[in-house]
């Protein structure tokens, strides 16, 4: 079987420091850094380096290698045959001057230090390397058929392993690419492959038509019907596209046109849930994190997606316990029924009679469609009338990595009470997905990511605390509102980038994100009205307005009476957050410091609460909360040492302490050189809400730190 590909691609390195290169594609060879060929002279002899090469750099057994080169002979002859060609093939390495072979009593190794072999390279080519790799265009080791009956079953095992990859690997390429002439060049390749690559030719027919190219669209058609087949084999997505531009051109059309879609849209005709990229390749689903490519884009207008999520349920138990069943088992369908409503996330449901493979449980969790599997169980608490949970999450496509993790004990075993505990650790896991996502696909482009994806990154970027990355974020921003002007977690990023950008921007576009965040705040509550996080940010930007106080104070009332209603709501972090604000919007703020400390230390470990850090250091500043505001500001300075604000609650505590002059001197000039032009007056506009004596005292803190 002689499987080819065309295409130009970038051919290996010169530079390549290998001392001995191999080639097995095509015509073998053999040579030194310098050149020179040391190809064996013998058929035997030179299987033998090749079998060595595509044994993944793994020992061989002398029993194999006798077995596949002289298959008909007896076992001891076979043996001392082995035993020559080693000496010949050590022979003809020799001029290399170093041993290239771990010739061990038992087994031989191809050292892969010394080595490079352009098969083994193809082999381990992933999409992201694709463009390094030489493409194969004569069949693998060719001259080396006939030598004997088990090498010849090898080979053929070889080039059948070596074609599956490429097939995947185009695969894959295919469904991540954006650029039309590169879909183009691929579904070129793969049909070299595979030249019955139904998504390979539907792709290159919807790729001709959404450049606007009819007439080669139908063509491609016209080709494709006639290397296809008959019309019964072919899926119906592939009848549907190859009919309705055959039909559309008034050509006769072999095959049925499926009532998918109409011929006027064809380029969408069909969907990427329901597309297997080819006979027989299990179901991938794609990426929600990358955008789709060119050819598939358009499939994104009508449907969302998500990250997937599959809960384990019922949530384990440690006995036999009636209570802990019935609260393991509550647990966890309450669980469900908090990230339902979450439009990022889906939640995979099992089928009936589902059970996971023992052995790879993690593949059996994928073919579901599962990104992410989550864990409960439930254990004996502090007390005897307690109860913990300990929740993991791990990656799928990892193999099953924890990703996430946090325990919560609940106070009491009150059924309402454990329902309302879950709220706390779920939105932490939740934010947590968010970031192991945006480390996923940390690697890709901007323009690789889809608006989600986009998102993930936003969040991910202002989790580094400097305020050099907010042009990006403006720039991701604007980006995904354009391209899903329906993905809500647009407006939510863009409420935490203008927030915290207003915190750490004293220029006039800073305080101009003020309104824009308000904005942004009012579209998030219209798009995830059942989540109470938009109205308590919405809430947080009025309170900087004067004139929005009462309307500010009225919205945070509202959600912390919502909170309070249920069972155990008074112990949960937006009930805190709510109580804050009300504290804040009283001039409260030796209560808002004592529960911005609370808040700082959530037992979820939520990235949420890590962003909004220096939110709590300026509460506990305002509350007199100094000597904690000092061990957080040199926290802050040490990891995030240009974060302005961070910086500005840090010199007022340290002055309002009398701490060293030295390290005031250092915070005030390490302050001054991120913000040059930073004034008192700019500082204190970001606290409308403080009442004018605490203003006072602000400025005298800021006056004999040095600033003006």
């Amino acid at each position: 079987m002689t499987k080819m590909l065309s295409g130009s691609v970038r051919q290996v390195r010169e530079t390549d420091p290998t001392l001995l290169r191999l080639k097995l594609i095509g015509q073998m060879e053999a040579r030194t850094l310098t050149g020179e060929s040391v190809l064996p002279v013998g058929g035997k002899t030179r299987a033998l380096l090749a079998i060595l090469a595509l044994s993944d750099r793994k020992p061989v057994l002398r029993s194999r290698l006798a077995e596949l080169l002289w298959s008909r002979r007896p076992e001891d002859m076979a043996r001392a045959s082995l035993r020559q060609e080693i000496h010949r093939l050590l022979d003809a390495l020799s001029p290399v001057g170093v041993e290239l072979l771990d010739v061990q009593r038992h087994s031989l190794t191809l050292k892969p230090a010394l080595t490079s072999v352009d098969a083994e390279r193809i082999l381990t080519a992933s999409v992201r390397t694709i463009e390094t790799i030489p493409a194969p265009e004569q069949i693998l080791l060719g001259e080396l058929s006939g030598i004997d009956p088990a090498l010849d079953e090898w080979l053929e095992q070889q080039r059948e392993r070596l074609s599956h990859h490429l097939l995947t690997l185009y695969e894959g390429c295919l469904r991540e690419l954006t650029d039309p002439e590169q879909v183009d060049d691929v579904t070129d390749r793969l049909l070299k492959v595979d030249p019955l690559n139904e998504a390979a030719w539907r792709a290159k027919v919807q790729n001709a038509l959404r450049r606007g190219e009819h007439a080669r669209a139908t063509a491609l058609a016209e080709q494709a019907t006639r290397v296809l087949g008959q019309e019964d084999t072919l899926h119906p997505l592939t009848q549907g596209v190859l009919g309705s531009v055959l039909k559309g051109a008034g050509l006769d059309c072999p095959v049925t046109v499926p009532d998918i879609a109409g011929a006027e849209d064809v380029a969408v005709q069909f969907s990427v849930e329901e597309d297997h990229f080819s006979r027989g390749t299990p179901y991938q689903r794609p990426d929600p994190m990358l955008a789709l490519p060119l050819h598939l884009a358009r499939v994104a207008a009508g449907q969302a997606r998500k990250v997937s999520l599959l809960i384990l349920t019922p949530f384990t138990m440690d006995s036999g316990n009636e209570t802990a069943l019935k609260c393991a088992t509550s647990l966890s369908d309450q669980f469900e029924l908090l990230f339902v409503h979450v439009e990022t996330f889906d939640i995979v449901a099992k089928p009936e009679g589902f059970v996971a493979d023992p052995v790879n449980p993690m593949a059996s969790y994928r073919s579901l469609g599962a990104d992410y599997v989550i864990t409960g169980a439930v254990r004996a608490g502090a007390s005897d009338h307690a109860l913990r949970l300990i929740l993991k999450v791990m990656d799928v496509r990892a193999g099953g990595v924890i990703v996430w993790g946090a325990h919560y004990d609940f106070p009491d075993r009150d059924p309402g009470s454990v329902a309302s505990g879950l709220i706390g650790p779920a939105a932490a896991m939740q934010w947590g997905l968010l970031l192991a996502e945006a480390r996923r696909v940390a690697n890709r482009t901007d323009g690789e990511l889809s608006a989600l994806g986009k998102m993930a990154r936003v969040f991910k970027l202002l989790l580094k605390g400097n305020s050099e990355v907010f042009p990006n974020v403006s720039q991701l921003l604007d980006m995904a509102a354009i391209e899903d002007p329906r993905e809500g977690n647009v407006p939510l990023m863009r409420v935490l980038y203008c927030l915290i950008r207003y915190e750490n921007d004293w220029s006039d576009e800073g305080t101009k994100l003020l309104s824009q965040g308000v904005q942004s705040a009012r579209q998030l509550v219209t798009l995830k009205p059942d989540a109470s996080g938009g109205a308590v940010l919405l809430a947080t930007l009025l309170m900087h307005d004067r004139a929005s106080f009462p309307m500010a104070r009225s919205i945070v009332r509202m959600q912390a009476q919502a909170l309070e209603d249920l069972k155990c709501g008074s112990g949960l972090p937006d009930y805190l957050l709510c109580q804050l604000l009300l504290c804040l919007f009283d001039e409260d703020l030796k209560g808002a410091a004592q529960l911005a400390g609370r808040l700082r230390n959530n037992p979820y470990h939520s990235p949420l609460y890590i962003l909004i850090r220096p939110f709590f250091m300026m509460v506990m500043m305002l509350g007199g909360e100094r000597r904690d505001v000092i061990e957080m500001g040199r926290l802050m300075a040490g990891l995030y040492p240009n974060y302005p604000s961070a910086l500005v609650y840090y010199l007022v505590a340290l002055v309002e302490e009398d701490e060293n002059l030295e390290e005031i001197q250092h915070v005030r000039d390490h302050l001054t050189r991120l913000v040059p032009d930073l004034t008192i007056a700019k500082i204190l506009s970001r606290f409308p809400y403080l009442g004018d004596a605490k203003k006072a005292e602000l400025h005298q803190a800021f006056l004999t730190a040095g600033l003006t």
